[in-house]
């Protein structure tokens, strides 16, 4: 089963530092548009609940880069060229709840490659364990 998935993401993070007898706290916000498709082979199809393993791979644009420094008017956006790769394996559980309608619990190992995207969780870590889970429908 060939699965495809557009959504946006927000990634934040929040910096403070010292200075001159002060702190600093920066505010970084990336929104990114991203495009997933992953491939699904089942493992074991019962009637009420579905293992498969899964294959795939993610493009994601960030459309937003900010920067704000808390407690004065200086806001700085800049724009990012290219797009952040990833790819992901795993394996996962669907509990059919209807004809077309299925709770799902996707547990992955993701790699993110290097790709000259703004520094994030993505650049800093780029081999990661993760979850997704919600509510699937079948059309």
């Amino acid at each position: 089963k060939l699965t495809s998935m557009n959504t946006l993401k927000l990634l934040k993070k929040h910096h403070s530092t010292d200075f001159m007898d002060s702190t600093i706290s920066i505010f970084f916000n990336l929104k990114y548009i991203i495009q997933f498709t992953q491939m699904e082979n089942p493992i074991v199809n019962k009637e009420h609940i579905d293992f498969y393993v899964y294959g795939g791979g993610a493009v994601e644009k960030c459309v937003s880069n900010k920067y704000n420094i808390l407690n004065t008017a200086y806001n700085y956006t800049e724009s990012v060229k290219g797009v952040q790769l990833s790819a992901a394996v795993g394996l996962g559980v669907e509990f059919i709840l209807g004809r077309n309608l299925g709770l799902y619990f996707d547990p992955s190992l993701r790699y993110s490659f290097d790709c000259g995207q703004p520094k994030s969780i993505r650049t800093a870590r780029p081999l990661m364990l993760g979850i997704e889970m919600g509510l699937r429908i079948n059309l």
